[in-house]
């Protein structure tokens, strides 16, 4: 794509209200729940003295072990009357 000299000329004045709301509400609110995530890992591996790898390998594995399971006991069920 190539910008001609005018493209300032016809670009408009701003970003849209979806893409606004967007840039101002959601994407500020989803950064300060990484950065307090990533802080409640920091401040767990200190204090457990276990590497932050570790600890989200370990919480994946058990997430996963538990949607295993919840999918494992839906698909095996029957009605028995």
């Amino acid at each position: 794509m190539t910008v001609g000299r005018d493209y300032m000329l016809k670009k408009t004045t701003g970003p849209s209200a979806p893409k606004y709301f967007i840039d101002t509400q959601i994407v500020p609110r989803l950064v300060n729940a990484v950065g307090r995530g990533e802080v409640l890992l920091d401040r767990s591996a200190v204090r457990l003295g276990i590497r932050p790898s570790v600890l989200v390998g370990g919480a994946a594995c058990v997430v996963a072990g538990l949607l295993w399971n919840t999918r494992r006991g839906q698909s095996g069920t029957t009605d028995q009357a």
